[in-house]
């Protein structure tokens, strides 16, 4: 009876002792090495369940009492940013032709081409308009050569058109730009950069970024509102005035367009939160439903994502005013960018909902947005 107890505490505490350690190793890799914190400022923070105590030079995570690892603190000064909230419109020529199809036996399948990929130049000329590749296809009848960007790397290939009724052609559908319309997320009024949408321009049907030659927005208009549902996801109709530039995009990354404003937006300016300084619990949204001018809601940040803290769902949110759930359901295409205020600071933007469940969805951190900034707002 004694030995059965025995293997029967021997193998709980076994259990209770790798479980101990799988969630240590998990914080472990997964919490940042370095943080930022406010210069001359008193530094505290926490990510999950993990808090931050400040020790020496540098500071250290712990579980309760028990440490897990040490990070270095790099003293930033705080940015200040007029938060948007409005809708704007937003207009994308590639770096470059995305390939959105590739016909069956084709010239263009059979060489290699797939969906997804960037045709830079064809017959030795640039190309980065659907009919600049037409043209250029025109000029050999027996042989075209490509040469394309798939992910990160460059590939050359050479094959002969089909000829289609006296027109040459390859046999696969592109597109030369993309348009639509987000939610402007912040300006900073010292160096005149914005920040918008909170993740990147993506083609609609391959779902790769769109390689950005150059873009403008414009302002915006939001006419209705198509209510999100289960299964289904809601979206906010807009119509983009014309002649209303508001400035050019410079940037088309993960965590948002980024670029710089012909002229600012009014409004005070607001600290921005480093990434520890967010906590679960209420906070609110600025966001526009009807017209140009956005309103503020109730929202809960239900939790921190460790697995991605430099990302675009480094936050599950969950709308809770009844007046924003009354009207769209929750979260609804074209809320991306929606600024996140909680304490009164600036501290993320709405990025994604999650289809099954309206009322959730996911956030970027506001430092995340400053630092992939050209010049990075966040510098000491």
């Amino acid at each position: 009876m004694f030995k059965k107890s025995f293997k029967i505490f021997s193998g709980s505490a076994a259990l209770f002792v790798a479980l101990y350690a799988a969630v240590f190793m998990c914080f472990y890799a997964a919490l940042p090495c370095n943080i930022s914190a406010e210069k001359n400022a008193e530094f505290s923070g926490s990510f999950s369940a993990a808090t931050l105590k400040q020790s020496g030079g540098g500071c250290a995570y712990f579980l309760g009492n028990v440490p897990i690892k040490r990070a270095d603190i790099s003293y930033q000064n705080r940015p200040r940013v007029v938060l948007g909230g409005m809708p704007f419109g937003i207009k994308i020529r590639s770096d470059g032709v995305m390939v959105i199809s590739v016909e069956e036996k084709s010239p263009a399948r059979k060489a290699g081409i797939k969906s997804g990929d960037v045709i830079v130049r064809v017959n030795g000329r640039e190309v980065s308009t659907n009919s600049e590749i037409a043209d250029a296809v025109q000029l050999s009848a027996s042989r075209t050569d490509v040469i394309l960007r798939r992910n990160d790397s460059e590939m050359s290939l050479s094959f002969a058109p089909e000829n289609d009724f006296g027109t040459l052609k390859i046999g696969a559908w592109v597109r030369d730009s993309a348009a639509g319309i987000g939610t402007l997320t912040f300006w900073e009024p010292e160096s005149g950069v914005f920040g918008g949408l909170g993740h990147s321009v993506s083609d609609v049907t391959t779902g790769g970024v769109v390689p950005l030659k150059e873009g403008e927005i414009t302002a915006a208009r939001i006419y209705d509102v198509v209510r999100g549902r289960e299964g289904s996801a809601g979206e906010l109709c807009g119509v983009i005035l014309p002649e209303s530039d508001m400035g050019v995009i410079t940037e088309n990354t993960s965590t948002g367009i980024y670029g710089t404003l012909s002229c600012g937006i009014a409004g005070e300016t607001v600290p921005a939160a480093f990434r520890q300084e967010v906590q679960t619990g209420a906070a609110t949204i600025l966001t526009t439903l009807d017209g140009c001018e956005p309103e503020e809601y109730s929202i809960e940040i239900e939790r921190i994502n460790l697995l991605d803290l430099n990302g675009s769902k480094a936050m599950v949110i969950r709308i809770t005013d009844s007046g924003l759930l009354e009207k769209t359901g929750g979260i609804v295409r074209g809320m991306s960018g929606s600024p996140i205020i909680q304490n009164g600071r600036f501290v993320g933007a709405v990025t994604h909902v999650l289809v099954n469940d309206p009322t959730r969805g996911y956030a970027v951190f506001a430092e995340t947005m400053l630092e992939s900034c050209s010049g990075d707002l966040l510098a000491a």
